[in-house]
């Protein structure tokens, strides 16, 4: 979205106090009251996942009449920061053959809304998580 001020003609100052009012006022519109928190924390957008769903992988499980046999297993995975203030990656993965399919999606879509509790509103405001309660 591109909007004109005219800060050639109003001058650089009062320009600038323009656009930035105007990008408040369209920030409002489109964010509500997710905005102040957008503008404080130029990188959150970065950090939100794109999808909080576990997915399925096929884990190799090699035995010896079938050494290319594999798992089927719901995966989850985030980032959190260590002390050291790095990223670390965390996964949790349930065997559909071991916990059944509802359990295993279960049990990891919980860890996934376990670890992006704080984000959790933002994300059913952009349309990234459908509101389920799991219980």
């Amino acid at each position: 979205m591109h909007r004109s001020v005219g800060f050639v003609r109003i001058g650089e100052k009062k320009g600038l106090k323009k656009a930035i009012k105007l990008r408040n006022e369209l920030g409002r519109e489109m964010w509500g009251k997710f905005w102040r928190r957008l503008l404080k924390d130029p990188y959150l957008m970065t950090r939100l996942p794109h999808s909080v769903e576990p997915v399925i992988v096929y884990k190799p499980n090699p035995t010896k009449s079938d050494p290319e046999h594999r798992d089927a297993c719901y995966l989850a995975k985030w980032r959190e920061f260590n002390e050291s203030g790095e990223y670390k990656y965390k996964t949790k993965v349930c065997s559909i053959n071991k916990h059944g399919k509802l359990a295993a999606y279960t049990q990891t879509k919980k860890a996934l809304l376990e670890a992006h509790k704080n984000n959790i509103e933002i994300l059913t405001y952009m349309g990234r998580l459908n509101s389920i309660d799991l219980k």
